[in-house]
């Protein structure tokens, strides 16, 4: 899995359109609906630590985890001392305590190179949750990856910096995604990039290795209606048995 190193400081201006308090919103209902009235959240491949922050806003104790540094120290500063971070892997990791909530979101779970990391990662939520635990997680879908995704490149410029943003098909519902920076420094242009896969799975898969889990619903992004076959992305509420 990519370390998302060169992406850090650019992250979240290019997800300024992802509307993270609504995304966190969401996220709390299902917490209020279906946890035990715990406050433990762990926030899985926390990234640059919004979703973090505005769970932490609501007076949930908050710990994230991610694999960048880079990412992690974004995440710290926002946070401004309020939250624990930790550096892992989230398809192999173990806690010091346990949580009554794990979210792991905007398709980290895609970035995983295959099912059985996806199922080593739920088996490492799984343990890491108290008994009824609630896990949440979405994931890009195979028709997002074959679709929207596949084969098509982007361009973003920007005042300080120009990106092209590449996605190939690689086969069996994976896309490589090549990201190339040109950095202005006041008299030129550094490059930096950065190379990753990300993979979709089909929804019955993806239940199949959730066999330590009651799942509560699987729903459409940001809905509580159920996937179809245009979905982008797709919600998991699980209970943890």
């Amino acid at each position: 899995m990519s370390s998302y190193n060169a992406f850090a400081q650019f992250y979240d201006y290019l997800t300024e359109n992802v509307d993270y308090k609504v995304r966190s919103d969401y996220i709390s209902n299902f917490f209020s609906a279906y946890g035990n009235k715990g406050k433990k959240v762990l926030d899985l491949a926390c990234g640059t630590g919004t979703v973090t922050k505005l769970l932490s806003e609501k007076g949930y104790d908050v710990a994230g985890m991610d694999i960048s540094e880079e990412m992690l120290t974004v995440a710290e500063n926002k946070c401004n001392g309020n939250v624990t971070f930790f550096k892992g892997d989230i398809s192999d990791f173990s806690l010091p305590e346990k949580y009554d909530f794990c979210v792991c979101l905007l398709d980290s779970l895609n970035h995983l190179e295959g099912i059985e990391s996806v199922k080593s990662c739920f088996s490492c939520v799984h343990h890491s949750l108290n008994d009824n635990g609630i896990f949440i997680f979405d994931v890009n879908t195979v028709y997002k990856h074959n679709v929207v995704l596949s084969n098509n490149t982007f361009a973003f410029d920007e005042e300080d910096f120009f990106l092209c943003w590449d996605n190939e098909n690689v086969g069996d519902n994976t896309v490589r995604i090549l990201l190339d920076f040109f950095v202005f420094n006041g008299r030129s242009y550094d490059r930096c990039s950065e190379e990753f896969y990300e993979k979709a799975y089909e929804l019955n898969e993806l239940q199949c290795v959730l066999d330590s889990f009651e799942i509560i619903g699987i729903y459409d992004d940001m809905t509580f209606n159920p996937p179809d076959d245009k979905s982008e992305r797709a919600y998991f509420v699980c209970k943890r048995k």
